[in-house]
């Protein structure tokens, strides 16, 4: 039993039930075993030894991460935590697909190779033929990668001149999502024309593949601590030239505040790990703090409506969600809160293809939450959640864009700003 001692917090469950309503998998599944405490028993089965290990990884392998629950806790269990701590001891089998995709993303050069292949799928006749083939889209896998893949987003442009700031400028370094360099590609140049024009001299911190946010997801703590290490390895060089470390992505800014825990009893890079902690902030957050963003925005409006929807680790594991309302509300654009507001998407990173129907079935209450809400445009802050609401949108004929906040903002500013020849 010592070897569990961290999921000793499983014995403080009452199974009262205030963790069923707000759990995605059970209000889509109303199975016991996919709500909160049905995985808190499947945890402590394993403890005593009720449930093997491959059993355990199968019960829990539903479960999106999302944290919901742990706010809903009387007694304070937080079973996504513990899921997480579980799955090191209960792996979850992953499909094949999904491992060739981390073979391919934790490494820098062949995903800069599968990043050129998506663009080109994205703008190609291939893509339209392939969906012309009926009998080829009865493929599940093929259908459901297809779907998934957002529509092309051409380059953003930025301004021929920035202007001057005032004073010392902020040396940042900008961490890029895989998932975002791969799919939204016009996401880090709208934030890198949007930092530039906010007087932020900008390094890009890439090079290492994946930050590691799956592995950790799976509790495959070889594979995280691999990819934390590479992260760690192309900041080491900037330690001293930046003052703070941005991230465009939620779940990546998430799972980069754990290397400094992860690592702590690392020699080689727990010092390092707890400075680049310490300077990672998202990159909304940091932007809102600016003041030269408010004189950028000041006075200008949209006739567009938006609804923001949250990253959900994000929403309950952090207190930024109200500054990212705040920012928004600053663009001065009529924007929507979708109801309820804390509800899952479904994407759960991998979930989205091992577990797809489950996935599109939790989606599905988030599609008519932003389809009932009359927004034109739906902006979120992680690249895994804005393709799946893509997907949904696309697959229900919704005629609704869905972009990266930091694309509105940089659309904002440049509406009113010089433009470039």
């Amino acid at each position: 039993m010592h070897r569990f001692g961290r999921l000793k917090d499983a014995e403080k469950c009452t199974h009262c039930g205030y963790c069923l309503p707000v759990c995605p998998t059970y209000r889509a599944e109303n199975v016991e075993m996919q709500s909160p405490r049905g995985r808190v028993s499947a945890i402590l089965a394993l403890m005593d030894g009720r449930l093997s290990p491959e059993e355990t990884g199968r019960a829990l392998s539903a479960c999106l991460g999302c944290r919901a629950c742990h706010r809903a806790c009387p007694a304070g269990v937080q079973v996504g935590k513990l899921v997480l701590l579980s799955r090191s001891h209960a792996p979850m089998d992953q499909p094949w697909p999904i491992r060739l995709l981390h073979l391919i993303t934790d490494r820098d050069p062949p995903s800069r190779i599968l990043q050129q292949w998506v663009q080109w799928y994205q703008r190609s006749r291939w893509r339209r033929w392939c969906r012309k083939q009926g009998w080829l889209m009865k493929i599940e896998l093929l259908r459901r990668l297809d779907t998934l893949i957002p529509e092309y987003h051409p380059p953003v442009s930025a301004m021929a001149a920035i202007p001057a700031i005032q004073g010392e400028p902020i040396k940042a370094a900008l961490l890029c999502g895989c998932m975002g360099r791969l799919f939204y590609p016009n996401v880090k140049d709208a934030t890198s024309a949007l930092l530039c024009f906010l007087g932020v001299e900008l390094l890009t911190l890439d090079g290492f593949g994946c930050c590691g946010a799956p592995h950790r997801q799976a509790g495959n703590r070889r594979a995280f601590l691999r990819q934390a290490k590479k992260v760690l390895d192309r900041f080491r060089p900037m330690i001293f030239q930046t003052d703070v470390v941005l991230c465009d992505s939620a779940i990546c800014r998430v799972t980069a505040l754990s290397y400094a825990r992860s690592l702590a009893n690392d020699p080689d890079y727990a010092d390092l790990a707890r400075e680049f902690c310490n300077k990672i902030v998202d990159i909304t957050y940091f932007i809102r703090f600016r003041p030269s963003l408010a004189a950028a925005v000041s006075g200008r409006t949209s006739r567009q409506r938006i609804a923001f929807f949250d990253h959900c680790q994000t929403r309950h594991e952090s207190e930024i969600i109200s500054g990212l309302r705040g920012l928004v509300a600053a663009l001065g654009v009529d924007w929507t809160e979708l109801t309820p507001a804390d509800q899952c998407c479904g994407a759960g990173g991998d979930m989205m293809l091992s577990h797809s129907q489950m996935s599109t079935k939790i989606r599905q209450h988030k599609l008519d939450a932003i389809k009932g809400s009359g927004a034109e445009v739906v902006v979120g802050t992680n690249p895994g959640c804005l393709m799946n609401i893509e997907a949904g949108l696309k697959a229900d004929h919704a005629p609704v864009r869905v972009c990266h906040l930091v694309e509105i903002l940089w659309e904002t500013v440049r509406s009113g700003s010089p433009k470039s020849d």
